[in-house]
């Protein structure tokens, strides 16, 4: 495998100038949820909320409205659910939900049949595209090579699937979702085989081919669905919660990816002024998908509470190490809501920060 990947990322600024989006323009966040997935024949919804990001680091609460609901679409506890560069992206069983909430467009098309895992949405900031990932062999039984499908997006309202094409790389078990870092996708794994050498699968979304397979410290990729992948600084981090067994975690490990090339890791811990809880149990577990604009790592609950009440996400400063609760108004917190809408009960939730309006069309 070619490990060069900053050389690669170089060439790709290099060939063209990047489109990106102002980075002056406001960011905004992203809350979605899915009403109760586990009763059958309940109606499938996907709520789409969003509010202006907070301008002071002392706000104890923030107002979200309904941008858009989608039929038949639900999520599992929010982990197959992302936020890609003014686009959101669900995967649900063999089926991909992508929308805009700023323009309300929404593409639904299948995957392949065969689809073991899907690694979610990447995007090429070089030719303005979106590419879908999945994993289309099963990693069980030793197999000598994976088998990947890419699924490439329209643009300027070309209308969804543009083409798809298969990928292979040598062998390894999947342990975690995709996370899009400046045109790569990144995800944990185990390699050649489960319970092997933990590593970073590395995918390069211009080129469609897996660039490398990252060395990874063991403590990094603990159980998988434990570490949390974000996006700190232009790097890939990873937050590790302590103890990561038990209902609730006091402190938790950021690990760093210094050198993509070198395969070098950095590693801070930080001390929680209060316990969040951690169960995977419904109603308990939170999770993060990344910082604000003031560096403040957020933590938010994967699930929302039963019933009518407030819905809360943690900023937690790294310099300071001060960790605020801040009440997300509007989020279902009404028995009217509720009532509206036929919520029963658990809803799996998502939070994303960071989240810049785009007028892109699909």
């Amino acid at each position: 495998m070619n490990t060069n990947h900053q050389k690669e990322l170089d060439e790709s600024r290099d060939e063209d100038e990047t489109p990106t989006i102002s980075s002056a323009k406001p960011t905004r966040f992203i809350v979605a949820f899915t009403n109760n997935v586990f009763i059958k024949g309940d109606p499938k919804r996907l709520f789409i909320f969003s509010g202006e990001e907070q301008t002071s680091s002392s706000s104890s609460s923030l107002v979200a409205t309904l941008d858009m609901t989608i039929p038949s679409v639900t999520m599992n506890g929010g982990f197959n659910c992302t936020s890609v560069h003014g686009f959101l992206a669900c995967c649900q069983r063999l089926q991909f939900t992508i929308c805009n909430p700023s323009t309300g467009q929404v593409i639904t098309f299948p995957c392949n049949p065969k689809m073991w895992k899907s690694f979610g949405l990447g995007y090429d900031p070089v030719d303005d595209q979106f590419k879908a990932l999945t994993l289309v062999s099963c990693p069980y039984g030793n197999p000598s090579f994976m088998v990947h499908e890419v699924i490439t997006l329209g643009g300027g309202g070309g209308g969804g699937v543009v083409s798809r094409s298969q990928v292979t790389s040598p062998p390894y078990f999947p342990m975690t979702m995709g996370i899009n870092i400046n045109g790569f996708l990144y995800f944990g794994a185990c390699a050649p085989s489960q319970r092997a050498t933990p590593v970073f699968v590395c995918f390069d979304v211009r080129h469609e081919r897996l660039l490398s397979f990252i060395t990874t410290p063991k403590d990094v990729l603990v159980c998988g669905a434990f570490s949390m992948l974000i996006e700190y600084k232009g790097k890939l981090g990873v937050i590790v919660p302590h103890p990561f067994d038990g209902p609730c975690f006091d402190r938790f490990d950021l690990w760093i990816l210094d050198d993509v090339e070198k395969h070098d890791w950095s590693r801070q811990t930080f001390e929680l002024p209060f316990s969040l809880p951690f169960s995977l149990g419904m109603g308990k577990s939170v999770s993060s998908q990344g910082t604000n604009k003031a560096g403040e790592i957020i933590f938010s609950p994967t699930t929302l509470p039963y019933r009518a009440q407030p819905f809360y996400v943690f900023y937690y400063n790294l310099d300071t190490k001060d960790m605020r609760r801040v009440r997300i108004h509007g989020v279902a917190d009404t028995e009217e809501f509720w009532s509206r809408y036929g919520l029963t009960g658990f809803c799996c939730a998502f939070f994303s920060p960071n989240h810049v309006d785009s007028i892109a069309s699909l």
